[in-house]
């Protein structure tokens, strides 16, 4: 008898060094995801007036993937669980972001725009982070099982067309519009979409064929060597590739700051806010939304039943930690914790794996974006958007009456036009704010009345002055 438990106490130290082993491993292929997600999320939310931060917005992603991962990973009902920010929140993120920003361009604001933007975006993770906790507080968990299909389709299916125009962006440099659509048409912007667009199609057939937990890491690898052994062939050098934009600028690397300093928040634009606090609200409903779909889906894919409760604490958590250094939100993602599972994973050594390779990436020099085509990230996110747009507009017909599926695809519609009205309302604003910067008063041309002891100047374009016309 001694002598078996003797024997057996090697067996199970064995065992447990493998299935550690197995969890680093897990964890690894788990990083590559992380970090080719956390690449298309950054160009994602630091596009358009952000661009130039970009090797910021790739920091402050890979530190919220980290803590995300980190606490999460550890907190979560779910072992095996790999958190991070998520297509669907950092599409809305986006959009809150880019809504502000255009707001404040629109009034004249065009400095401090990088500190202005971290500020909301830490404030829309921390209301994110602290909904999320009360709702795990509370014992909400099952209730928001509850929200209609057709709103929860509606919102998402918006999201996925959000993403899709993101990586249009990304792969082309051009935000498009109802002015910029032509554009599309250039024969070098036509060949950055189709390269995109091929990397899509190859993710898609590759996912579905392949059947492994490698199958997206091995192709987004194999799009980035294909990338250069194109412009290889076709004698483009790196700079040139870099001047067309088929490749990322080299990036200056940005110091991480905190989105509390006092003279920040003095400087702050507070009373832009109140016009975006529909904006704001969705971003909160479709964090929560996709926390619980994702859950929901994982539970599925693992046939493990998760805590609602306990994941909404650690979604909450996660986030608030997540605001207090300036990032923007994370949740549960499904390939990557399904990766995983299917990796092997049985504990959360995995996830504190990925959390270690993401912090190293917020302190890597990003200079390395000037070696990374954006055909591949582009390619990524036509990938991740159009995915949310069969799943939501396309295969929900199958499953829901006629009047339910045409109410989402109404609320789908509602919400890509408000953005895309509000959008071109605030760029109106902006250039009718330029033109009347433009116009210099001319004391020539400017007629004084006088109408009980009241002054009006009469002049078209006049600055700053009680009745202008």
């Amino acid at each position: 008898m001694a002598t078996d438990t003797a024997s057996s106490k090697p067996r199970q130290t064995a065992a447990i060094v493998r299935a550690r082993l197995q969890d680093l491993s897990a964890g690894a292929t788990c990083s590559f995801l992380t970090v080719a997600y956390s690449l298309s999320y950054a160009t994602l939310v630091f596009s358009g007036p952000l661009a130039q931060w970009l090797g910021y917005g790739v920091a402050v992603t890979f530190l919220s993937a980290a803590i995300a991962g980190l606490v999460i990973g550890l907190r979560s009902s779910l072992p095996f669980a790999i958190a991070g920010p998520d297509s669907s929140t950092s599409a809305v993120m986006a959009a809150f972001v880019a809504a502000f920003l255009e707001r404040i361009i629109a009034e004249g604001a065009t400095e401090h725009l990088l500190e202005r933007a971290i500020i909301v975006m830490a404030l829309s993770t921390a209301l994110t982070g602290a909904v999320l906790l009360v709702l795990g507080v509370s014992h909400a968990g099952r209730a928001i099982r509850f929200v209609p299909y057709p709103v929860v389709g509606g919102f998402l299916g918006a999201t996925g067309w959000l993403i899709v125009m993101g990586g249009v962006q990304v792969a082309t440099g051009q935000h498009l519009t109802a002015e910029t659509v032509g554009g599309l048409f250039d024969v070098l912007t036509g060949e950055k979409l189709l390269a995109g667009a091929l990397l899509a199609i190859a993710l898609f057939l590759g996912q579905r064929r392949l059947q492994s937990p490698f199958a997206l890491p091995g192709l987004l690898l194999t799009g980035v060597i294909a990338a250069h052994l194109a412009l290889l062939a076709f004698g483009v050098t790196l700079d040139q590739a870099q001047a067309e934009g088929w490749m990322f600028a080299p990036q200056l690397q940005v110091a991480l700051m905190s989105p509390w300093h006092s003279d920040m928040l003095v400087r702050f634009p507070w009373h832009a806010l109140p016009s975006l606090f529909g904006d704001l609200l969705s971003v909160m409903f479709v964090a929560a939304i996709t926390m619980l779909l994702n859950t929901s889906a994982v539970e599925l894919a693992t046939q493990r039943e998760a805590n609602l409760d306990r994941e909404l604490n650690s979604h909450g958590n996660a986030n608030l930690l997540i605001a207090a250094v300036g990032g923007y939100i994370g949740v549960t993602s499904v390939s990557r914790t399904v990766v995983n599972y299917l990796a092997g994973a049985t504990s959360s050594l995995s996830a504190i794996t990925v959390a270690w390779v993401a912090a190293a990436g917020a302190v890597v020099n990003p200079n390395f974006l000037g070696y990374l085509p954006k055909c591949v990230l582009g390619g990524l996110l036509f990938y991740l958007g159009a995915n949310l747009l069969y799943r939501w507009l396309v295969d929900s017909a199958r499953r829901l009456p006629l009047l339910e599926y045409l109410s989402l695809l109404a609320i789908a519609l509602i919400i890509v036009l408000l953005g895309v009205r509000r959008r071109a309302f605030d760029r109106g604003c902006h250039r009718l704010r330029h033109l009347r910067a433009q116009c210099k008063p001319d004391p020539r041309n400017q007629i004084q009345l006088r109408w009980i002891g009241v002054s009006f100047f009469a002049r078209s374009g006049a600055r700053g002055v009680p009745g202008s016309i």
